[in-house]
């Protein structure tokens, strides 16, 4: 029993580390920063700092609180001290230019994958495909927002949990056994980072990737699987390459809204014991909508003044059809080129893209 609290207790240290790694991060850059001194000297008293505090826990013996305390700390500090280095420049990377140019092939890809005169499916296509807003006009896009759907189009958890289920079952040929388990892991880890590199590296992306590397690894180790640590863990290396990150819109909702489902999710689940599986389906994306909306709700107030009132119809309705596409996709572009097969799948691709348009439409006008 002993062993069991140790091993829980270890488990939270991560989530604690983050959070002190975030908060100076924060303080610096919001409060610290006032003080008005040169960023070398403070850099150079922050690192004296961190370097005094491991020396610290190295030499004591014994006080795990107080040894806790000085890590935690020093990770304040190199959350201050990150914040003043800045985060790492995209222009001229490699890896970010040849990312740049994959988009745009893909980009190229869905201009010609769906019959000419549907723009608006075309643009919608583009967002769920690669995070490409730029085709959407004024009109479309106010009625995403008005009928509480415009997460649908900024590429979030929501994608990368449809991708990574349909890796899962692209790749489930390849059998179950331990082998055939690993190289399933790292295609997939290495197709979802792909598609981040692609779509941008934006916070919600790099966060949803990152907590299933995070599971995976903890799977394949036999460490288990903590969805807390999980987005602990990302929420620190996202912080750790971006520290202006914790400021950005996108980075507050994405995390509230997991921690929301996280928290809330289980015990308003448990409600209703659902038998039928429509049944099922409804009370359980209704339950995770209020989640998610609840702990979003006073950030979406606060930068946008607005809350969609048919959150639930919504998601409900445009939730399946967005993932609909987003299977299709993949396969309609892979299959694009083979006769009699292209074709058909482009045009069921386009209803149900158009499809999507006309249920957010007839929402956005109640």
């Amino acid at each position: 029993m002993q062993g069991k609290e140790v091993e829980m207790g270890k488990g939270r240290d991560i989530i604690f580390y983050a959070l002190a790694y975030i908060l100076g991060d924060v303080l610096w850059q919001v409060l610290l920063s006032l003080w008005g001194l040169p960023p070398v000297i403070i850099l150079a008293v922050l690192l004296a700092a961190e370097a005094g505090f491991c020396i610290s826990v190295l030499c004591r013996k014994g006080n795990g609180t107080v040894d806790t305390f000085l890590l935690l700390a020093c990770f304040a500090f190199l959350g201050m001290s990150g914040a003043i280095v800045g985060g790492i420049s995209r222009e001229g990377m490699f890896i970010f230019e040849k990312a740049g140019e994959l988009k745009d092939v893909i980009s190229g890809i869905l201009d010609g994958l769906l019959p000419e005169g549907n723009p608006d499916e075309t643009a919608v296509a583009k967002a769920l495909a690669i995070g490409d807003k730029s085709m959407i006009d004024s009109a479309l896009k106010n009625q995403y927002k008005a009928s509480g759907a415009m997460h649908l189009l900024a590429l979030s958890g929501l994608h990368v949990g449809v991708i990574y289920a349909f890796l899962n079952a692209a790749m489930s040929f390849l059998g179950n056994s331990p082998a055939a388990r690993t190289v399933r892991r790292i295609s997939v880890l290495a197709a979802l980072w792909s598609f981040a590199l692609i779509s941008g590296l934006s916070s919600s992306i790099c966060r949803a990737v990152t907590m299933i590397t995070v599971y995976e690894t903890g799977s394949f180790l036999g460490a288990g699987r903590n969805m807390l640590r999980a987005l602990a863990t990302s929420a620190l290396l996202i912080c750790l390459f971006n520290p202006d990150a914790p400021f950005g819109i996108g980075f507050q909702l994405s995390y509230s809204a997991v921690l929301g489902i996280y928290f809330l999710y289980p015990r308003l689940k448990a409600l209703l014991d659902a038998r039928s599986l429509p049944l099922k389906y409804i009370w359980n994306t209704v339950s995770l909508s209020i989640c998610c909306q609840a702990a979003t709700a006073p950030l979406s107030f606060l930068y946008f003044g607005s809350f969609p009132k048919y959150f639930m119809v919504t998601n409900l309705l445009a939730i399946p059809l967005s993932s609909a596409a987003m299977w299709l996709l993949p396969i309609t572009v892979a299959a694009r080129n083979i006769p009699f097969i292209g074709v058909p799948g482009g045009r069921i691709l386009l209803e149900t893209l158009r499809t999507l348009n006309e249920v957010i439409s007839i929402i956005s006008s109640l």
